[in-house]
């Protein structure tokens, strides 16, 4: 297939080529892989790069990267191998290969083979595919790459999601792309100088951006960072969010105020949940309206056994089944009980794994069951359907945008509905709150980028 650019895809490719520490915070669905394939080609063609090293999720560097090189007429002749396995590690020896992939679980491991005692690397350009991955400056596999990365000149970051919980998240990402030239090395002095401890007394502090500092961030980054929204530049239907309530029975909302005031609530028996601190009673809550916990025996605290409280999640999605009957879901849940329940509850259900990609894509499958992670990356699934059922939700924004956004994207022909089985007033309710609350971070960092960058070509 011949490589046309959209506009938006050519304004990608022209900052890629003139910035060598260049951020690309694009919207799910604006083909960056593509951008990124062409302007390396272009570069290549030019004697100015070697090779590149893709560091992306695993089911992208191991399946989006191979099918998109092989996709268009103008990369399909590169050479693009996987370093999790040995042809790959051989090619790396030999130089034998234009294209890399890692996957970022992998980074401790294979950095220490690729970049120590290796006297030329075959590779001067690096690409973080989903750069919010780096976002944890105290992360083994950030710092390992921090070690080695100097050595790697041209370096590329892109990511739909780089504030998905708050703009400390933003520190780690532009250092491992600049070295700390634009925030500094060190991740505490930087956070003093920007940001306000709202929470001085409390055993996890909480921080916000100070007053003094907004516009800053954005501005010290305007120059390394292209902004494109999907909105702004793809024709893709609607999104319709539904939240289907669902009440807890009297024996459950006993257990759920329980946890909440006590932090125990027995169960049968010797068996108890137990909440050790804020963190774990929140999963504790979710679970609970989830349908089902995690228990401990008051004898033999190790083993641990899933306790059944109720089914009303399952009645939910059930009633959802019946009225898009004939119609594919895609169900997202947290937690491996959930899974194993949905999977009982309906035999046409499906894990999701690689090979159900394909079948999912054709309408053979009519309910596709997984975590929002392992499906959340660079996956396009959206020709299987347009109904998304989020079972229960998590706390990560960047998930719930990525996973979403496998239906609602590109080639999708239909209204996407995202529906979200939610008990009201609960922790659910806590839940979608907050990640409301950081879509909003995440909008008004990306809006101020793009008014900087439209104001200094006015001047």
């Amino acid at each position: 297939m011949k490589y046309i650019p959209l506009i938006h895809q050519k304004m990608m490719i022209d900052h890629l080529l003139i910035t060598m520490q260049a951020a690309m915070f694009a919207g799910m669905g604006l083909g960056k892989t593509g951008a990124v394939l062409e302007a390396f080609i272009q570069l290549k063609a030019a004697g100015k790069t070697t090779g590149m090293l893709v560091v992306a999720p695993l089911r992208v560097s191991v399946i989006t990267w191979f099918d998109e090189v092989a996709k268009w007429d103008r990369t399909k002749s590169l050479r693009i191998v996987s370093l999790r396995t040995k042809e790959g590690m051989q090619a790396f020896r030999e130089g034998s290969a234009d294209i890399y992939t890692i996957n970022y679980e992998s980074l401790p491991r294979v950095c220490a083979q690729l970049f120590k005692g290796c006297r030329k690397l075959p590779f001067d350009t690096i690409v973080l595919d989903e750069l919010d991955n780096c976002k944890n400056p105290k992360s083994v596999r950030v710092r390992e790459l921090r070690k080695h990365i100097h050595k790697i000149p041209r370096r590329w970051g892109m990511t739909g999601t780089p504030v998905s919980n708050n703009y400390l998240d933003l520190f780690a990402q532009i250092r491992v792309l600049d070295d700390g030239k634009r925030f500094g090395k060190f991740f505490g002095r930087w956070r003093d100088t920007y940001f306000i401890n709202t929470t001085p007394f409390a055993p996890y502090p909480t921080f916000e951006l100070s007053p003094l500092a907004e516009g800053k961030l954005e501005d010290k980054v305007s120059d390394m960072a292209i902004v494109l929204s999907s909105e702004k530049y793809l024709k893709i239907p609607p999104v319709r969010v539904v939240d289907i309530p669902v009440a807890l029975p009297p024996h459950a909302k006993k257990i759920y105020m329980a946890l909440e005031k006590v932090l125990i609530a027995k169960l049968e028996g010797t068996k108890e949940a137990v909440a050790v601190n804020a963190a774990v009673l929140v999963t504790k809550l979710l679970q609970v309206t989830s349908g089902a916990i995690y228990a401990t025996d008051e004898d033999d605290p190790n083993e641990r056994t899933v306790e059944q409280i109720h089914g009303n999640k399952i009645k939910a999605l059930k009633g959802l089944a019946k009225t898009h009957k004939g119609e594919s879901l895609l169900v997202f849940c947290q937690y491996v009980h959930e899974r194993d329940r949905i999977l009982k509850a309906f035999p046409e259900a499906e894990l999701f794994k690689n090979d159900t990609v394909a079948r999912w894509n054709a309408g053979k499958i009519k309910m596709l069951v997984s975590h929002p992670k392992p499906v959340g990356h660079g996956l396009n699934i959206q020709f299987g359907g347009h109904i998304a059922v989020w079972f229960s939700l998590g706390y990560s924004r960047a998930l719930y945008d990525q996973a979403n956004a496998r239906l609602a994207r590109f080639g999708q022909t239909h209204e996407t509905i995202i529906y979200r089985l939610a008990c009201a007033g609960l922790i659910d309710d806590a839940v979608i709150g907050n990640l409301e609350r950081k879509d909003k971070k995440s909008r008004d960092f990306l809006n101020t980028i793009t008014n900087i960058k439209r104001l200094r070509k006015t001047r």
